[in-house]
């Protein structure tokens, strides 16, 4: 086995992975709004933006002509879902979509009825 000086300097450059988790619980934990309705709202537009704008971004991306020298590298590979789900949070949060009113509406506690916890 050969081994070299560079390769314990060329892992510390290494991109960390970031782990994809659309589900409902890591919207929550990226919250970061201090008061429950804002919390609410934020879980709300992660969910929408992971689960209705960040697929419709991915699939207008993908294109039959994506081939030979016009088939993504593998630094395009890697980032465009990462770009996708920068620009889902931002069109989520950014505009006024009816579907986080009414999830926010849902989600939101109602006066007189006792939360279990």
């Amino acid at each position: 086995m050969i081994t070299s000086s560079i390769n314990p300097s060329m892992a510390a450059l290494r991109a960390p992975t970031v782990p994809v988790d659309s589900g409902f619980t890591s919207a929550l934990g990226r919250v970061s709004a201090t008061t429950d309705s804002g919390k609410i709202r934020q879980a709300a537009e992660q969910l929408v933006a992971t689960s209705l704008v960040q697929p419709i971004l991915a699939s207008l991306t993908k294109s039959p002509f994506q081939e030979g020298i016009f088939a993504p590298g593998p630094i395009e590979e890697r980032f465009t879902p990462l770009l996708h789900r920068h620009l889902s949070d931002r069109i989520v949060s950014s505009s006024n979509f009816g579907l986080v009113d009414v999830l926010t509406d849902r989600l939101s506690p109602r006066p007189g009825i006792e939360v279990i916890a």
